[in-house]
């Protein structure tokens, strides 16, 4: 198991690379890797549902790849990006966190 902060797996930062199009790749660090279970919780933690450009509600969602999130999404929509995946790790490290106490 990862060791990880008695809050579980914190985002440390969030770097923007390459636009393709109206998209650009976002980066956000973890503090530690998670492992698989923290990873498929993240993926697959319910948001609610995204408002805006068509691009965007109808969008996929980030990958976790060791210790990065990453996520192309559409440029006006960085900061609805930033607050899902903030979202998705707050509800990761909750879940985990249940599931880990249980084991």
């Amino acid at each position: 198991m990862v060791a990880r902060g008695q809050d579980g797996i914190r985002i440390t930062d969030r770097i923007t690379f390459k636009e393709i199009g109206s998209r650009v790749e976002v980066e956000w660090q973890l503090d530690t890797q998670p492992d698989l279970e923290w990873a498929e919780i993240f993926q697959m933690a319910s948001v609610g549902a995204r408002q805006g450009s068509l691009e965007w509600v109808n969008g996929g969602g980030p990958d976790v790849i060791g210790t990065v999130i990453r996520w192309f999404v559409p440029t006006s929509h960085i900061e609805e990006a930033d607050a899902e995946v903030r979202s998705r790790a707050s509800v990761a490290n909750k879940r985990h966190e249940g599931v880990s106490t249980q084991s």
